[in-house]
């Protein structure tokens, strides 16, 4: 699974100019910005506990592929065969032809080598585009209880397969990374489903669970780098966040067109707004130059953004009900 021949096949089959646009494309809407904006229309436009179950899977997910990447520690396609591709552009690997010679083996043990002694290695395996793509979907399909039967499969097959496509096609990434991001993506959505309070079920163990892990995480980000620091923060911020809603209650859900444009555009401003916020904040507030530092800002930064958006999603229906301004 670790072979180049399926990458010089896409390639060399679709050698067009639209079709790696197409793919670039694709892959543009597997980075962060694209699912923090589906997060805050799932969230705030939507129904708010399902868009943090959504938020949460790729938290989970970004954790899980980051831990991955720095264990594994294997290379990309384009680090092993001179043929290969990188984003439409040549490679410059570390070996000319170094990729699986059969299906269950592993890239060559050279290159490998030579891959993790670079100071800031990029790793391959496991593919966290995929994963991410698949978490999100899987958890949209499992919190909203998605039943359409074609919806279903788009989301659960269909738009991870299209992502694991442009990956193998850019050259980012060999069939065992794509599927392992896949199967890991299904099985981190459904822990987010199983974790997040009222989705299934109102249980004791889920908010410690959650609240736990993300603390876990977050202490973990400090002393090792297989943990990323930035996704534990927003992790623990998320418990954090969910742990004061189940305690002073949720939010209602949006009801007409008017009411989720509001409340995502107000979540948008906020998010806007957090970042010089956060900045001016620092510079006002004399913390020392370290790792716990940057949590506590990130932390409080996810919180603002979100606590901010959830402020607005109370106050905003009792502006729009009928008779409110009498």
């Amino acid at each position: 699974m670790f072979q180049t021949q399926w990458h010089l096949w896409l390639q060399h089959t679709f050698d067009s100019g639209w079709v790696l646009s197409l793919m670039q494309f694709i892959s543009l809407l597997g980075y962060e910005m694209a699912y923090t904006a589906l997060i805050l229309v799932c969230a705030f436009g939507a129904r708010l506990r399902a868009g943090l179950c959504v938020m949460l899977a790729v938290l989970l997910m970004a954790c899980a592929t980051h831990a991955i990447k720095q264990s594994a520690a294997l290379p990309r396609p384009t680090d092993v065969d001179a043929a290969v591709l990188d984003k439409g552009e040549p490679s410059h690997p570390f070996v000319v032809d170094g990729g699986g010679h059969t299906f269950w083996a592993l890239p060559d043990a050279q290159a490998t080598a030579m891959l993790r002694a670079q100071p800031d290695a990029d790793y391959g395996f496991n593919s966290g585009h995929v994963g991410v793509a698949t978490a999100a979907c899987a958890g949209l399909l499992l919190a909203f209880g998605i039943r359409r039967r074609w919806l279903r499969w788009t989301l659960a097959l269909g738009w991870p397969l299209l992502m694991a496509l442009s990956r193998m096609y850019l050259g980012r990434h060999f069939l065992a990374d794509v599927l392992a991001g896949w199967l890991i993506g299904l099985g981190v959505a459904m822990l987010a489903w199983q974790l997040m309070p009222g989705l299934h079920g109102n249980r004791r163990w889920q908010l410690p669970v959650l609240l736990g892990l993300g603390a876990t995480l977050a202490w973990a980000s400090l002393w090792t780098p297989l943990v990323p620091l930035d996704e534990a923060a927003r992790l623990l911020a998320l418990g954090l966040l969910v742990a004061w809603l189940q305690w002073r209650g949720w939010p209602a859900d949006p009801r007409g067109i008017v009411q989720r444009v509001l409340r995502v555009l107000g979540v948008v401003l906020v998010y806007l707004l957090a970042r010089p916020i956060i900045e001016w904040l620092a510079q006002r507030i004399p913390l020392p130059d370290a790792p716990i530092t940057e949590l506590l800002w990130h932390t409080v930064g996810t919180l603002l953004i979100l606590g901010g958006g959830v402020a607005l999603a109370r106050w905003i229906p009792r502006q729009t009900q009928p008779g409110a301004s009498r």
